[in-house]
């Protein structure tokens, strides 16, 4: 087994990536610089749900940056179909918590030691939950997506990567714009998560497809969270 050495990670920036933890939140995270989850942090978006989290994530002291978006399950974060729940006042205390003291991504994006993170809480519509697009609204959100983006964040997958949902008859769910959209920006890495069959990674046209959902179809635990890393810029330039 092979180990890097202390001189080669302060080289690197390490991404620590997991999604649909639906409370289940990992006791242990493996350490890292850049802690991402990509929604479906809550059951049904009540506040104790999203306060669990936020504790969960204050725990989490050994990343730099910690980058939330929301799902289709996490409705006190979509004041647009869910008003009733993004105005109910102890919701509003946790959401607010999470926003001000952590990354959280809404159709937007950040710059995290010069590489560009875009991220979205939209997913495919299948039934009544949060952010939740039809095919003909998709173009409207993805077009959003910056062409220079390294890594891009969704809940929801892009067709034919991490996809596959095992219902009576298996078949690929994912988003066909979403898809075209990546292929055309290229970016480095395409992270998601909603469809928690579809957990693991894939790779085609130089871009890595990662579904880091946590829980198994059954909601049970069982998959790891997954990482990688980047060289830092400024090892880039030397």
């Amino acid at each position: 087994m092979y180990f890097k050495g202390k001189q080669q990670q302060e080289k690197e920036l390490k991404f620590v990536c997991l999604s649909d933890t639906h409370t289940k939140h990992p006791d242990i995270l493996e350490k890292g610089d850049v802690l991402i989850h990509c929604g479906d942090f809550t059951n049904g978006g009540d506040y104790r749900d999203v306060k669990c989290f936020n504790q969960w994530l204050d725990k989490q002291t050994g990343f730099k940056y910690k980058i939330i978006i929301a799902g289709n399950h996490d409705l006190c974060f979509d004041s647009l179909r869910f008003p009733q729940h993004y105005q109910d006042i102890k919701a509003q205390r946790e959401v607010n918590y999470l926003k001000n003291n952590f990354i959280y991504l809404e159709n937007s994006e950040v710059d995290i030691e010069g590489y560009k993170i875009w991220g979205s809480p939209h997913s495919l519509e299948y039934w009544n939950g949060s952010f939740q697009i039809t095919p003909d609204q998709a173009k409207n959100i993805w077009d959003r997506i910056n062409d220079n983006t390294d890594i891009v964040l969704t809940h929801g997958p892009p067709f034919g990567h991490g996809d596959m949902a095992q219902s009576e008859v298996n078949r690929n769910v994912g988003d066909e714009y979403l898809f075209q959209r990546i292929k055309q920006i290229k970016p480095k890495y395409h992270i998601f998560g909603h469809i928690h069959e579809g957990y693991g990674q894939s790779k085609e046209d130089g871009i890595t497809f990662i579904n880091c959902a946590y829980l198994k179809k059954n909601y049970s635990v069982g998959n790891k969270p997954i990482t990688f890393t980047l060289p830092k810029k400024e090892q880039i330039y030397k």
